[in-house]
């Protein structure tokens, strides 16, 4: 039986496949706004990691290093200077307000990606939603689409990263005592317990992002959107997996590939691969977005639900059948 409700996960990913070309130019725009902004961010990241790190090497071999002057011999043999502890002494203030600046550096790129991601997801929700009623949606209608609903989904977003977060520490706890022994059962354990914990987290990811689509296209957020989405998703938690495992293995296979072809070229090619990996993961994630959105009409239809977006005002388009 799981198997036969499985296979309706080909229509899914090929529903979603076909959704990209309506609205193509939308969808475009909103994959090409996002690479291009983390790449610029990942650029301007490494040349002020570059110049920060050469600024901290500089200042720790200076720190280290004595003052040139306390080798010179004076004229009065019996007249050397006091030793000055202090001058062979490291200048931690100057490291440790290196390292901040370093921790603020990072801090502030991860935030800026976060945010391209967030809106692009939001973007592409909209986008996919008008499209699979086979309805055109403008620039500006999208505009006014983002700002009368980011609020919902960001708020839902910390949800789901809060349980995220909280599903990785446990693992890193149950994990951490096997890494302490250094041998090779529990070595294999540990591997063992990851390749199961990334399994799982893959299965239970499905509602937390489907409570995404379900506050762009619904209106609520939270906990109300994310038992909204695990009352939706009973059914067809078995498509969302595989889609899940589908796409990220074939993000694997596309940098594996790229590495094996091109990672031969030097040192330089290291800014290349990071780009390239960034431009792929924002474009699946378009992908992966849209799919998600045709899992939730597939949701709906499953459960008998009329498909009706929340700001009927803006979308302007009748209710879907919800005959399967």
């Amino acid at each position: 039986m799981e198997l036969f409700r499985s296979y309706s996960f080909f229509t899914i990913l090929s529903e979603s496949i076909k959704l990209l070309p309506k609205n193509g130019k939308l969808m475009a725009l909103i994959a090409i706004f996002s690479a291009v902004l983390s790449s610029c961010f990942v650029l301007l990241l490494n040349y002020s990691l570059q110049s920060l790190v050469t600024d901290m090497m500089v200042t720790a071999q200076q720190s280290f290093m004595p003052d040139p002057s306390s080798f010179d011999i004076p004229a009065d043999p019996n007249s050397f200077p006091p030793s000055d502890p202090s001058s062979f002494m490291p200048k931690t203030s100057l490291i440790t307000n290196l390292f901040a600046r370093l921790l603020a550096l990072q801090t502030a790129f991860v935030l800026a990606v976060s945010i391209i991601s967030f809106f692009s997801s939001v973007s592409t929700i909209l986008v996919s939603a008008v499209s699979y009623s086979s309805k055109t949606l403008s620039l500006k209608d999208l505009f006014s689409g983002i700002w009368t609903t980011w609020t919902r989904p960001l708020i839902t977003s910390l949800y789901v990263s809060g349980l995220a977060i909280g599903y990785f520490v446990v693992v890193a706890m149950l994990a951490a005592p096997l890494l302490m022994y250094s041998s090779r059962v529990t070595f294999c354990v540990a591997v063992l317990l990851g390749i199961t914990a990334s399994i799982l987290y893959l299965y239970l990811f499905v509602p937390w992002a489907l409570a995404v689509v379900v506050s762009v296209v619904e209106g609520c957020y939270g906990m109300k959107a994310l038992a909204k989405s695990a009352a939706l998703v009973k059914g067809k938690r078995v498509q969302g997996f595989l889609l899940n495992v589908s796409l990220n293995v074939m993000i694997l296979i596309i940098f594996e590939v790229y590495r094996v072809t091109l990672g031969h070229k030097g040192l330089m090619n290291a800014t290349m691969y990071v780009l390239f990996l960034v431009s792929v993961a924002s474009f699946a994630k378009i992908f992966i977005v849209a799919a998600y959105t045709v899992l939730y009409f597939h949701c709906k239809k499953h459960h008998g639900e009329e498909i009706e977006l929340h700001e009927r005002s803006f979308y302007q388009y009748a209710k879907l059948p919800t005959t399967q």
